[in-house]
């Protein structure tokens, strides 16, 4: 009895010692696990912190900000200079988006004035035009022009005197808008404007990727918001900073100028008698002169706003009018008939009529009157059954004309 009891106990001891061991593995266990818990989150809150202090170290971002900031505004600037020296484009060879003219154009595309490209916003009437209008000499600008109708008294100045060449102002209005214009220019130069150099000397290592420029034509000024992604690492390389959105602010009413000149241009194609360079056209700070025959006949049209400056200087919008030929007033006796071997003479072919002729750049028009056949000299004898007389109304480079016929009267 005294064995079994003995037996009983060894085996009591034995279970005791394997529960003492199975809780002392579990409590180091858990003992062991929350050690590696605090140390990973100990690990983990070490690593957030060095990012935060890569982060947050302090960057002097400063001068390159201003640095991109004066390249961004200069950039503007120059965008809307050159609109107005140009004729409201810009070429590709500038950053802008229309192909470059070739010289050989010039007295067709564009007129060179000041170094500058000037494009034509107003050139010769379209060939194609509805009737009765018509860009056809002698037909032009209609047959019976100022009048309506052959013996009509009533005069009618407004037809198709040019066509009009302007871009637009924003895309909505076609391709090759000022504003796309601007946008274009600002992010094909900014890479060669925002040369890092100096700060890369410093230590600094900077990436830009490609810009997006966005620009708003106001009433009174011209607002650029940019987005340029700049990466900056400072010269220790302990901390990073990421720049993206720039702006500038033009004071330049190029919306008020644009508008104006269009009222301008669109007068002068449509009234004959309207005079572009008439002081009346001026309005508050806009004013305009005329530059006469700068190429061959061709005009320079300089619109000026003393309300908006430039570095300096009131803002310009420059032009090229193509000369235009002078319209001549019907002569209504087109057909007269005199007696065999009269002496014709100026009176005998304008019966009292006056010679008259508009022309639709202000230029200075004259007359001449001669014979088709034989003698092309006034006064000449009627000494065959007809003979035809040509009127001309010349501008010198340009000229219309009308046919007068005499009939010899045998009776």
């Amino acid at each position: 009895m005294a064995r079994f009891d003995i037996q009983i106990k060894i085996k009591m001891k034995r279970k005791s010692q394997v529960t003492m061991l199975m809780i002392l593995g579990i409590f180091l266990f858990i003992v062991i696990g929350l050690v590696l818990y605090f140390s990973k989150a100990a690990v983990k809150k070490e690593v957030q912190q060095s990012t935060k202090k890569t982060q947050e170290a302090p960057i002097d971002a400063q001068p390159i900000k201003k640095f991109v900031s004066d390249c961004l505004d200069k950039l503007a600037k120059d965008a809307v200079v050159l609109l107005g020296k140009q004729g409201g484009y810009i070429y590709s060879s500038q950053g802008g988006t229309l192909v470059d003219f070739s010289q050989r154009a010039e007295g067709f595309q564009f007129v060179n004035y000041n170094g500058f490209k000037v494009a034509y916003n107003i050139k010769n009437p379209p060939i194609f035009t509805f009737f009765p209008y018509s860009a056809e000499i002698p037909d032009y600008p209609w047959i019976y022009f100022p009048y309506r109708a052959p013996q009509s008294a009533s005069e009618n100045f407004n037809g198709i005197f040019g066509i009009e060449l302007m871009p637009p102002l924003t895309p909505a209005g076609g391709s090759h808008s000022m504003q796309t214009q601007i946008e274009s220019y600002i992010d094909i130069n900014l890479p060669k404007c925002a040369d890092f150099g100096i700060f890369r000397e410093q230590g600094y290592e900077i990436t830009m990727k490609p810009p997006k420029t966005s620009a708003t034509i106001g009433a009174d000024d011209v607002s650029v918001q940019s987005k340029i992604p700049l990466t900056i690492t400072s010269p220790d390389a302990q901390g990073i900073l990421e720049l993206n959105n720039f702006s500038t602010n033009l004071n330049v009413g190029l919306r008020n100028i644009y508008f104006f000149t269009k009222e301008l241009v669109e007068n002068d194609i449509e009234n004959i008698k309207f005079d572009i360079d008439d002081s009346k056209n001026d309005r508050g700070s806009l004013s305009v002169r005329i530059l006469k025959d700068h190429y061959s006949n061709d005009d320079v049209v300089i619109v000026s706003d003393d309300g908006s400056f430039i570095y300096g200087q009131p803002f310009q919008y420059v032009f090229a009018r193509k000369n235009r030929a002078p319209a001549l007033y019907h002569i209504k006796n087109s057909i007269i008939e005199l007696e065999s071997g009269h002496l014709i003479n100026e009176g005998d072919l304008l019966q009292g009529a006056d010679l008259k002729a508009e022309d639709p750049d202000e230029d200075a028009v004259a007359f001449t009157i001669e014979a088709l056949l034989p003698n092309p000299r006034l006064p000449t004898r009627l000494d065959r059954p007809q003979i035809r007389f040509k009127v001309v109304a010349n501008d010198i480079s340009l000229s219309d004309y009308q046919i007068l016929t005499v009939n010899r009267n045998d009776n």
